[in-house]
C-alpha cells in the first residue's frame, strides 16, 4: 500500500530522532487501485506474529526503495530477495508499528486503517530519507513489502496479507 503523509510542514522527531509516520493503509486503494483488506492482516500486527516479534526486538529496517527482480532471476530468487533487507540499501529504521483505526479519513469520510510507525532515517540511505523529511514540498512516501493472496471481486483487485516483511521509502 502506497501512503502518502500529506505533511505540510517538517514532521518532528522524538527525543531519540523517531518520526512518527504513517507507512500503509488497510481498508483502502493503493495507488494502483488494488484493495488491502484489514481481514487476514489484523494477525500479523499481533504482539505475538513473527513480523512484529522482530519489530519488538529493534531489528526492522527499511530500504529506498522495493527490491526489484534482477534479470534471469527465477522466481524463488526473487521471493527470496524480498524476504532480505540488503544493509547497503538500508534507509530507516522502523522502532514501533501499530494501526490507527481513527484519525485517517478517505475523501468520504470512511475510516482507513493507517499502519502508523516510528521512523528514524539510518544507514547508507538514510540521508535523502532525511532530506525528504526536512523538505516541507517533498511528500515522503513508504510502502508495504509483503507476499499476499489476491482475488478479483467485482472488478476490484484485493489483496490480502499474508507476510509482511517491512516497509520501504519509495517515489
Amino acid at each position: 500500500v502506497l501512503f502518502r503523509s500529506g505533511k505540510q510542514g517538517i514532521l518532528p522527531k522524538d527525543e531519540n530522532g523517531y518520526r512518527e509516520f504513517p507507512v500503509g493503509a488497510l481498508n483502502v486503494f493503493n495507488s494502483s487501485g488494488e484493495y488491502y483488506t484489514y481481514e487476514g492482516a489484523k494477525d500479523l500486527f499481533e504482539s505475538s506474529s513473527t513480523f512484529m516479534r522482530r519489530v519488538k526486538a529493534g531489528v526492522l529496517k527499511s530500504e529506498m526503495g522495493h527490491p526489484k527482480p534482477l534479470p534471469g532471476m527465477t522466481q524463488e530468487q526473487y521471493a527470496n530477495r524480498v524476504m532480505t533487507i540488503e544493509e547497503q540499501n538500508v534507509a530507516a529504521h522502523l522502532s514501533e508499528i501499530w494501526l490507527d483505526t481513527t484519525s485517517i479519513k478517505d475523501e468520504s469520510g470512511k475510516p482507513i486503517i493507517a499502519i502508523m510507525a516510528k521512523v528514524r532515517p539510518t544507514g547508507p540511505f538514510g540521508p535523502a530519507l532525511e532530506d525528504s523529511f526536512n523538505n516541507p514540498k517533498d511528500n515522503t512516501c513508504f510502502s508495504i513489502r509483503a507476499f499476499t493472496e489476491d482475488s478479483w471481486t467485482g472488478g476490484t483487485k484485493q489483496r490480502i496479507l499474508r507476510t509482511i516483511v517491512t516497509f520501504d521509502a519509495v517515489i
